[in-house]
This record gives C-alpha cells, sequence and structure tokens, in this order.
C-alpha cells in the first residue's frame, strides 16, 4: 500500500510537468526581437527603433542626431505595416513622422537614447502618434 502511494504521487508529478506550456507573451517578444536584442542583462546594446503605422497614410520616418545627421530614414511606410527594427548611435535624437497628404499633421519627438532602450512608435487610425515613452530593454 506504502509503496502504491508514492508511485500515484510520482506520477502525479510528473503529468504536472508535462502539462505546463510557455506564456504566449514571452513567445511574442522573442518574435519582435532578434537574439542579440534579448541579452540577459542588457549591456552596451544600442537604442533601437521601429514604427507601427496603423494609419490611413504612407509616412516617412527618420531619425536625425543633435548635429543633424540622419541616423535611420526609413520612407514611404505604408498604412498598416510595421518596419523592422533599425538601431542608431546613444544621444539625444529627433524621431521625425512626416507625409505629404493634406489634413495628416507631423509629428517630431526629440528623446534622450541610450543604450539598452527601444522607441516603438505606434501610428493610430486617425494617423496620430499615440506612443512617447521608450523602454528600456
Amino acid at each position: 500500500m506504502n509503496n502504491l502511494l508514492k508511485r500515484t504521487f510520482v506520477m502525479c508529478f510528473v503529468l504536472t510537468l508535462l502539462t505546463c506550456t510557455s506564456d504566449s507573451a514571452e513567445n511574442e517578444l522573442s518574435l519582435d526581437l532578434n537574439p542579440s536584442q534579448l541579452n540577459e542583462p542588457c549591456v552596451g546594446q544600442l537604442p533601437i527603433t521601429r514604427v507601427i503605422n496603423n494609419g490611413t497614410v504612407s509616412i516617412d520616418f527618420k531619425v536625425i542626431d543633435s548635429d543633424g545627421v540622419v541616423l535611420v530614414d526609413i520612407p514611404s511606410i505604408p498604412a498598416n505595416t510595421t518596419t523592422s527594427w533599425a538601431s542608431f548611435d546613444e544621444g539625444v535624437v529627433l524621431f521625425s513622422i512626416d507625409t505629404n497628404q493634406t489634413l495628416v499633421s507631423d509629428d517630431k519627438v526629440e528623446l534622450n537614447m541610450e543604450s539598452c532602450m527601444a522607441y516603438e512608435i505606434e501610428i493610430n487610425t486617425n494617423n496620430e502618434v499615440v506612443s512617447y515613452l521608450p523602454i528600456y530593454l
């Protein structure tokens, strides 16, 4: 009888381990960033950015440093698309969203980007930037 209880406990424990699955939110993050951007802990990684254009018009995106040098230039991002991650040097940079469409305003955001930071710029269905805060990786 004693062995039967031990075997039952072991079988329940093994079945519990076999039925565990990973969290799908963790899987989505690994699809968004490449393996070099998932270092734990992040050390010395250049800042990164991308654009999620949920708007109705195509946009032009630039990252410009304090000297006026264009660090990232992604022209004509179509509506309902997401760009790849782009890296750039640390420092104070200007994120510029421009379009040649009438009745759609351009937007500029200036941020001090340090190593291990990411800035995901989201544009909503009204063609407005709705994200203004970077995150630390």
